[in-house]
């Protein structure tokens, strides 16, 4: 799959990693505390963690490093989709030329629905940049 379809996807996969981190994090992270006595045998989440044995040390690394990554790409999408709104609600055409650039940039980010609407608001103010 080329990167212009993935970008359209950067915030689903965002929570799929997020939620991914998770449910490594907790699981691991109750199988750490629970062998170091931190806390007390839970037979519901017993039955989650004892299959995987020591691997759970490596599910609570990979679970914080995903919950990271997914948390990032989540927070980073819906920051440019929201400048994205405001700067395409503009009502000035000066300030909406002035930030095109930034514009254009962010659009290309987000995929080809963002860009296809710049397009249409270029048209609409017949600007040719």
């Amino acid at each position: 799959m080329a990167w212009r379809k993935i970008r359209e996807f950067l915030l689903l996969i965002g929570f799929v990693l997020l939620g991914t981190g998770l449910y490594l994090t907790i699981t691991g992270g109750y199988w750490v505390l629970q062998r170091s006595t931190f806390i007390d045998k839970n037979d519901g989440m017993e039955q989650l963690t004892a299959w995987a044995g020591n691997w759970n040390w490596w599910f609570l690394t990979l679970g914080l490093i995903l919950l990271a990554i997914g948390g990032w790409y989540v927070y980073d999408t819906i920051r440019k989709r929201s400048k994205f709104e405001e700067y395409m609600a503009t009502e000035s055409k000066k300030k909406f030329v002035q930030d095109l650039r930034d514009i254009e940039e962010i659009a290309y980010k987000l995929g080809p629905k963002y860009e296809e609407r710049l397009a249409e608001k270029k048209r609409e103010w017949h600007i040719k940049h």
